[in-house]
């Protein structure tokens, strides 16, 4: 303890016992945001109430079934759709502590992560199951390889065990500063190493950029390309919209061609994406495509050059917020207004 960092939490003060999957859903349904539109992906929209609902059910399904208990670690493999949402929010719930993980990871790399954080479940989208099955078998200490069903129609283990339970479920009283999660970074410097993030901090990117710099409202309409497994895509398309009462709108294959057609469809008002998507879209304006909707445009992930920057302000009169962050750091610390 003695190199822990001094943290200055001044306005950042939560209570001494917090639960982040609770916060960001059942909590959302006690402020009156019960109706709203949480997440839309896979043809389905579904509400504060009925996420609030689907993630208390997987979560009695994890604990009862399953056997998870505070503190264990959790993989979940799967692109980015509601199911993941869930999923991830449900172990949040039932106390694990979470390494989202993206879909092209092959079973050796999946592996380095399994040891590593020394993973006893995996929750896997059943599209998803070879390279996870794969990576059991061998594994020291992945025990248990659970699939959940990524498409709408609620169709795997995982689901059919969760709709047999109760819609209420008693979050186990994690602390604030309770490690939540588990950020892999991308591994640039040979294996990848991970970086701990506690319920507070998965707030506080919301309480603080989302808040400050982006002026999220229930009005909002989050669309993006970042996989959900970077702290990136999901601080921008779960964390931040759920801490709102707002809606997101998550895509499997977030081409810019699909980011557009969300755009247009739901009339998405932030956008979080690289500088190369943001070219296509600019392209795609010129040739008709209507992005009036889109209110901020958020560039990371490389670079942003100033031609894009001044086409997209001269096109849109709307503001292109270039941010800087990391894996360690959970999301954006440095941004432009």
């Amino acid at each position: 303890m003695a190199d822990w960092p001094e943290f200055n939490l001044d306005k950042f003060e939560y209570p001494e016992y917090l639960n982040a999957g609770v916060e960001l859903t059942d909590k959302m349904v006690e402020q009156g945001f019960g109706d709203n539109t949480a997440l839309i992906g896979n043809g389905r929209q579904r509400t504060y109430k009925e996420l609030a609902d689907w993630t208390n059910r997987i979560a009695h399904a994890l604990v009862e079934d399953y056997g998870v208990k505070p503190g264990n670690r959790v993989l979940i493999r799967s692109a980015n759709n509601p199911a993941m949402v869930a999923c991830w929010l449900a172990a949040t719930k039932a106390g694990a502590v979470v390494v989202n993980t993206m879909p092209m990871l092959r079973s050796g790399e999946l592996a380095q992560i399994v040891d590593k954080a020394e993973i006893e479940f995996a929750l896997c989208d059943t599209r998803l199951m070879d390279e996870m099955v794969a990576c059991a078998k061998d594994s020291t200490f992945l025990k248990k390889v659970i699939g959940f069903d990524g498409t709408a129609n609620h169709d795997a283990e995982l689901d059919r065990i969760a709709l047999t339970k109760s819609v209420k479920f008693e979050a186990v009283k994690t602390g604030r500063d309770d490690v939540a999660l588990l950020g892999f970074t991308s591994g640039t410097t040979g294996s990848p190493k991970a970086t701990m993030h506690f319920h507070r901090d998965l707030l506080i990117i919301a309480d603080g950029y989302a808040k400050e710099v982006l002026n999220v409202t229930p009005d909002d309409v989050f669309v993006g390309s970042p996989p959900l497994a970077f702290t990136f895509g999901l601080g921008g398309l779960a964390i931040f919209p759920l801490r709102f009462g707002a809606t997101a709108t998550l895509l499997e294959k977030a081409s810019p061609p699909n980011m557009i057609e969300i755009i247009e469809t739901y009339k998405a008002t932030v956008c979080f994406t690289a500088p190369t998507a943001y070219r296509v879209m600019l392209s795609a304006m010129e040739e008709g495509a209507d992005l009036s909707s889109l209110r901020a445009a958020v560039s990371a992930g490389e670079t942003l050059p100033a031609p894009v920057y001044d086409a997209w302000m001269e096109k849109t009169g709307k503001p292109m917020l270039d941010g800087i962050g990391a894996t360690e750091m959970l999301h954006i610390f440095i941004s432009n207004r």
